[in-house]
């Protein structure tokens, strides 16, 4: 029986699982990449390419939607199968050497990103099915909060192992983390009866004719355009301007990652209080003045506390995001729907860690950061526009 601890254990491990690889791609893939010769602009692009995989969930989505694998539900198999793949690819990258060609390493590391997008995918999915309305803040706030555990953990221990030990242990570490939920995963049955899912329909795909929702996906994907990029340079811009150590430069990412943890957990409670509306409002500006400070932050102690507030802002706009989600995606597609939410944050994370290496490389960090930052505040206008049209908005949605 899925219970509530035993819901809120299972999807926090899965999430945990998915932030300790997104630390090495967010972060140390940066550092491995530019240890091995290769330019901002190139190390943006690899970047984007790896994010691919998340802007496709929404054919994950259907297919786990759709097909009952093997008898064995419409979303275990689908988690199992993308925790494989992650561990089997990541321990094939640990013997490749990126100085002599990045084609093995690149085909491998997008394996091991669409692995983690299939079970992100149907663990999205399963959240939808088996979460009850009234606990879809907590949930968010405990998924959000599970991968920046991950994140965070695999911050303070990657660039630690790295020195000490070399780069394939940290794909190894990486690899038994994602080992450690299956033994949640796998005793799960999809009892129907505890499933709030709906029988699939191609027809509930026409709730992407209201305005609510595409301006919802507006929000995720300037958002999304605008932060992505930030973060991944921080460490770039750490290293080889403010000569800060791989050890240090992994605990100062770090401090940004506790700020997420904080601010994803605390959307369980502050937003029921003041409402999703003013929650995205005071995110967004909440990281444009993360980005403002990090631009003029001259010391190690200045960016990390900015890094801190950036953070909290973000993981605080994920969480509220993630929840206006689940209140708009039809019950009858109910992973592919909020899939395709999601894959327009992964379009503007494939725009911003693109576009983040470019400015970068020909303007430098702070001024990046800075256009970053002004690009966010359109958001302000668009969640003007979304909360103005929920007033029509179907029957399985709540307005807040």
């Amino acid at each position: 029986m899925l219970t509530r601890n035993r819901r809120l254990l299972l999807f926090s491990a899965l999430y945990f699982a998915q932030g300790t690889i997104l630390s090495y791609f967010l972060t140390f893939n940066i550092l491995y990449l530019r240890e091995n010769g290769y330019s901002p602009e190139e190390v943006g692009i690899f970047q984007g390419v790896l994010v691919l995989p998340f802007v496709l969930k929404i054919f994950l989505g259907m297919l786990s939607d759709g097909v009952n694998l093997f008898g064995l539900g419409h979303r275990k198999p689908y988690i199992i199968i993308g925790l494989l793949g992650q561990v089997f690819a990541l321990i094939i990258v640990s013997f490749v050497s990126v100085s002599e060609g990045l084609g093995l390493y690149a085909a491998m590391a997008f394996i091991a990103s669409t692995s983690m997008a299939l079970y992100d995918t149907c663990t999205d999915g399963l959240a939808l099915d088996s979460t009850p309305q009234n606990e879809r803040g907590i949930v968010q706030g405990v998924m959000v909060g599970g991968r920046a555990y991950g994140i965070l953990l695999m911050l303070l221990l990657g660039g630690f192992i790295a020195e000490t030990f070399g780069w394939e242990f940290v794909f190894f570490t990486i690899s038994f983390f994602a080992i450690l939920p299956l033994f949640l995963v796998l005793p799960l049955q999809e009892d129907p009866r505890q499933m709030h899912r709906e029988p699939f329909r191609w027809s509930a795909f026409k709730s992407f004719k209201n305005s609510a929702v595409l301006f919802l996906a507006a929000v995720g994907f300037i958002a999304s355009l605008a932060l992505e990029g930030v973060l991944p340079f921080l460490s770039d811009h750490l290293k080889n301007v403010m000569a800060v150590s791989l050890g240090n430069i992994g605990v100062l990412v770090a401090l940004s990652m506790v700020g997420r943890i904080i601010g994803g957990l605390s959307n369980s409670w502050v937003t029921d209080r003041i409402g999703h509306r003013q929650s995205l409002f005071v995110a967004v500006a909440l990281t444009s003045l993360g980005c403002l400070g990090l631009a003029l932050g001259s010391s190690v102690a200045w960016v990390a506390f900015m890094g801190f507030l950036f953070g909290l802002a973000y993981g605080y706009f994920t969480a509220v995001y993630a929840a206006v989600s689940m209140d708009l995606s039809d019950p009858r597609i109910s992973a592919s729907m909020f899939a395709i939410f999601m894959m327009f944050v992964n379009l503007g994370t494939v725009g911003g860690q693109m576009l983040g290496g470019i400015l970068t490389e020909r303007t430098g960090f702070g001024t990046m950061v800075i256009m970053m930052g002004a690009i966010n505040l359109i958001n302000i206008f668009m969640v003007f526009a979304l909360f103005s049209r929920r007033a029509g908005a179907p029957a399985y949605q709540t307005n807040k």
